[in-house]
């Protein structure tokens, strides 16, 4: 797979050949969905996946989009590109309000807005602030490339790096202000905050890590069969989470026990790579395969399974009652389906 020849690239120091997968975000409050899909990214009506518009209006060999668009604070759409830049986009009308040029490689994670910053981590082994209008506040480096959507408490802002570490940084001016130990493996998905202070991050050595968030201090490690991809998800006092073997875990949030593990498929697209959502007492997740699968949450005993087609290597997005989709090599590039797994939409970009 792509996504893990540049994985094996990235551990090494480089950032090689990166993950190159659709995403989607999802702005409901003006039923919109986006998604990130290479040459272009979409504005999809939410209610019923007809295109509103798409960015470029005309491919850009040199312009891909991967990570999902993130709206900010000011109502602007922030998109990075594998032309090494971040564009600030009118969702109303596809108009650029700015680029940001400093980077030096590619955007691979989305960036993390807040009401005081855009904070957007690049490959070229650094986290950028910028404000609203495009301007550099400050930067801070890592070792390695940073693919994970940064997180932040109001204070600080954490970044997981390919170089094994969590870093928090100062908010305000960028500085370093903790390092976690090497936590065995490179950090490639996103983390998860609980209300508690404490931080989630899988790792490509095999683990789901808890850091406590305002040390660093590494609270606990639970082994996985796989490499840990996927996002965890926190419900409850429950962190899920999921593996490379196909595996899906739900641990205790404060120690790390695991409560239950189920392998739905044994083939050899089992991998898990899609972060998974929640619906009541039902968790959703997808495997490389392109079925999607519903289990209690509370047991992971299996509810139903159903072949969606293509390869889902992008994370859920749950709206209500539809989980957006994003298969790749399929006819549509976008779905949604029910909470019982029936295809609602489908979207496919006209030529």
């Amino acid at each position: 797979m792509v996504l893990l020849g540049g994985v094996l690239s990235g551990c090494t120091g480089g950032a090689g050949a990166v993950s190159s997968y659709p995403s989607i975000s999802l702005d409901a409050a003006n039923e919109t969905v986006y998604l990130a899909a290479g040459a272009h990214i979409y504005s999809v009506n939410l209610a019923n996946g007809a295109e509103r518009w798409r960015y470029p209006e005309k491919a850009d060999g040199k312009m891909l989009f991967y990570a999902p668009p993130i709206l900010n604070e000011a109502g602007q759409l922030i998109a990075g590109s594998y032309d090494h830049k971040l564009y600030s986009l009118n969702p109303s009308n596809r108009s650029v309000n700015w680029s940001f040029t400093v980077a030096s490689d590619v955007y691979v994670g989305h960036p993390l807005v807040t009401d005081k910053a855009i904070y957007a981590p690049n490959s070229d082994r650094t986290l950028y602030a910028v404000d609203q209008t495009g301007a550099l506040l400050w930067k801070a480096s890592a070792s390695h490339a940073l693919w994970s959507t940064p997180s932040a408490d109001g204070k600080l802002i954490f970044e997981a790096g390919m170089d094994h570490h969590v870093y928090a940084f100062d908010q305000q001016n960028g500085k370093q202000v903790w390092k976690s130990e090497d936590l065995g493996g490179a950090l490639v998905g996103d983390m998860a905050l609980s209300p508690q202070g404490v931080l989630y991050i899988g790792t490509l050595g095999s683990q789901m890590a808890a850091l406590d968030s305002t040390s660093g201090k590494t609270l606990w490690q639970t082994a996985a069969k796989g490499w840990v991809w996927a996002d965890p998800l926190i419900s409850g006092d429950l962190v899920i989470f999921s593996d490379m073997d196909g595996n899906v875990y739900a641990v205790d949030a404060a120690s790390g026990s695991i409560k239950w593990q189920a392998q739905p498929d044994s083939g050899a697209k089992r991998a898990i790579t899609a972060a998974p959502v929640v619906a009541g007492e039902t968790l959703y997740f997808a495997s490389n395969a392109g079925v999607l699968y519903a289990v209690d949450l509370a047991t992971g005993n299996s509810s139903w399974n159903k072949t969606i087609g293509g390869k889902i290597y992008s994370d859920l997005a749950l709206n209500g009652e539809k989980i957006l989709i994003a298969p790749l090599e399929f006819e549509a590039a976008l779905v949604a389906v029910d909470l019982q797994g029936n295809v609602s939409w489908s979207f496919t970009p006209a030529k």
